[in-house]
């Protein structure tokens, strides 16, 4: 896991960002405990672990904790009982099987996570690439080292900027992401993606319901296109299945509550 540590000079705030790479051809179970132990060591022994000082007994310590529980923490997905639907998904052979099988399926991350485990019991590798766009009105101007939209809606600006708050929300709220999850045996693959406007309710698939968008080897595409399209700005697949995410996002019930 790619760790970044970003230092503000002028205060001496400190941002560590975990992540941001792609993933490609893990074990799904090592991969996700991996994360587990490196964010926990990174946060409660962070000179150690990122080799700023001599291990100690103490660090020691902490990392045999860690390692517990982000054990226990990866394994209590696998009691979690998967949709029988779901888990018939690896088996399916024909186009038409998984369309049918995905219709009316709904994911939640926990739900998600346990899928890709079990996949991952069941020989298939992991794998998952990410995309960024910003508006090219903002190429040359001078970005801050980070910031971010505080749930009061205002902004938290981590360094120099000539950006306005304005500005930086709106690019915030205008950028084009889009997170693809495959899983993959041999020739057979399945790929779950899905995108920042799907999350924020901002397609139109059931009243902005988030959703994740499905596709496999058996529709037309090679890994390497899908790949190729989820890191473009403006994806083009064509008419895929929606599956219904619930418990993250902003939900239609949310919404409509506001």
């Amino acid at each position: 896991m790619r760790i970044q540590e970003i230092i503000n000079k002028k205060t001496g705030e400190k941002l560590l960002i975990f992540g941001g790479e792609d993933i490609i051809s893990v074990n799904p179970d090592q991969h996700y405990y991996e994360s587990c132990l490196v964010r926990k060591m990174t946060l409660f022994a962070p000179e150690e672990t990122l080799g700023d000082k001599e291990p100690t007994k103490e660090g020691a310590k902490i990392l045999v904790e860690s390692a517990k529980e982000c054990r226990e923490f990866i394994d209590n997905f696998r009691k979690i009982d998967l949709p029988a639907n779901l888990k018939n998904l690896l088996n399916t052979t024909k186009k038409r099987e998984q369309e049918k099988i995905l219709n009316g399926l709904e994911l939640t991350p926990d739900i998600l996570m346990a899928f890709l485990l079990y996949a991952g019991d069941n020989g298939y590798l992991f794998s998952e690439y990410s995309s960024e766009h910003h508006s090219s009105a903002l190429k040359d101007k001078k970005m801050p080292l980070a910031y971010r939209k505080k749930d009061d809606g205002s902004m938290e600006v981590m360094g120099t900027t000539d950006l306005s708050e304005g500005q930086l929300k709106q690019n915030l709220e205008q950028r084009t992401v889009k997170v693809g999850k495959i899983l993959e045996k041999g020739d057979e693959w399945h790929c779950f993606f899905v995108t920042f406007n799907s999350l924020l309710g901002k397609e139109n698939w059931r009243s902005g319901q988030p959703h994740f968008h499905y596709l496999s080897n058996l529709f037309g595409f090679t890994k390497e296109e899908v790949i190729e399209q989820i890191k473009s700005k403006d994806y083009k697949l064509g008419n895929l299945p929606h599956i219904t995410l619930k418990e993250y996002g902003n939900q239609p019930e949310n919404k409509a509550s506001t």
